[in-house]
């Protein structure tokens, strides 16, 4: 495996791109999520922004292949071989899990006291009843997606696909080391029709999973940023790779809202999020003060994606579309829920909680 020069900063930058491409999405892929407000869209059009807005879902694929991506490097540098051995697959989705559920149950239970206490709205999703101590466990633990169970907020599905990766990546890895990338693929390919499981998450996006693994251990990204198209220096063949990027985006992003791309999903939710996160890597990581403020977004990335519908949809919608021009409601829509985010890292420290999970954890090792 070769050493990445793709590193976390660049993944922080990435991130911070794909929470904008969400905010896009979420806030105007149909005209229902703003329905009763007059938007201005200039200086595009209502029709072009709902169209960008459908596209910008990659930012899910996105997530998923830096999952993949990190995790693949992780392993790696854990075990020193991607050919990892049953013990070691265990520790390792032990202690990611460990990772992913801290994270995760500070900011659930926040939202639970918060909504509890502006609008009861726990009590109203979940009921009075001992049944409805049930969905607020299985919410907890981040699962209400995976067993059809009621949940506060719709965003939160995520959760069940995370804990899903986490475990299913480390396996994939193991696979890949023995039979490479393009058995793997193909054997994929085909069961998943022939099995007809194309329409669950996970699997239907097990192929930019797999681009991560492989990304990971070939230093892909790497190689597309160094790579030379024409004899003509640097300044030229960045020009050249900049204008075809975009015609090929361009390309994908009318490819990816056809019907066809349902059917040729490792396309639509593999490749096109793969390439968008090479091109955002040659031509927005390197650019200085915006890669701060995107990589500074990415940072908070989790803890935006988990609280920003409760601002958007479920108790301040009237308040961010009132804003009216929808830069403005994108804007505005970040910028508080980076804020909340950073307030909730800095409500862990003022509680110790990393130190308490860092002691848990120490007790479940020992």
């Amino acid at each position: 495996m070769e050493k990445s020069s793709f590193t976390k900063k660049d993944t922080n930058i990435i991130k911070g791109c794909a929470i904008i491409f969400l905010m896009i999405h979420h806030c105007f892929r149909t005209s229902a999520r703003y329905a009763g407000y007059d938007i201005n869209f200039a200086p595009l059009n209502q029709q072009m922004v709902t169209y960008l807005a459908a596209f910008l879902k990659i930012c899910v694929p996105m997530f998923v292949f830096l999952t993949a991506y990190g995790m693949t490097i992780s392993l790696k540098n854990r075990n020193h071989t991607l050919d990892i051995n049953g013990r070691q697959m265990v520790d390792y989705i032990k202690h990611r899990l460990f990772h992913l559920y801290t994270g995760w149950l500070f900011v659930f239970i926040l939202c639970e006291i918060f909504c509890m206490a502006y609008s009861g709205l726990p009590l109203e999703v979940y009921g009075k009843s001992a049944k409805g101590v049930i969905y607020f466990l299985i919410e907890g633990l981040g699962m209400a997606n995976l067993f059809g169970t009621p949940s506060i907020v719709g965003t939160w599905w995520y959760m069940s696909l995370a804990i899903s990766l986490v475990i299913v990546i480390p396996i994939l890895v193991k696979v890949y080391s023995k039979i490479g990338f393009v058995y793997l693929l193909l054997i994929f390919s085909i069961l998943s029709r022939q099995l007809g499981l194309t329409d669950s998450s996970l699997v239907h996006w097990t192929p930019v999973v797999l681009l991560g693994i492989l990304c990971a251990d070939k230093n892909i990204l790497e190689k597309m940023k160094n790579a030379q198209l024409i004899k003509k220096g640097y300044v030229g063949n960045k020009i050249l790779k900049f204008f075809l990027g975009i015609v090929v985006i361009f390309a994908l992003m009318v490819f990816r809202q056809s019907g066809v791309s349902s059917v040729l999903f490792e396309i639509k939710d593999g490749f096109i999020p793969f390439f968008i996160i090479y091109f955002l890597y040659e031509f927005i990581c390197s650019v200085k003060y915006l890669n701060h403020l995107l990589g500074f977004i990415g940072k908070y990335a989790m803890n935006i994606f988990l609280i920003h519908t409760f601002i958007r949809a479920t108790y301040f919608r009237a308040f961010i579309y009132g804003f009216q021009y929808a830069p403005l409601i994108v804007i505005v829509l970040l910028g508080i829920s980076l804020a909340v985010a950073v307030v909730v890292e800095q409500l862990k420290k003022i509680f110790r909680y990393e130190k308490l999970c860092d002691r848990i954890k120490m007790k479940l090792n020992a």
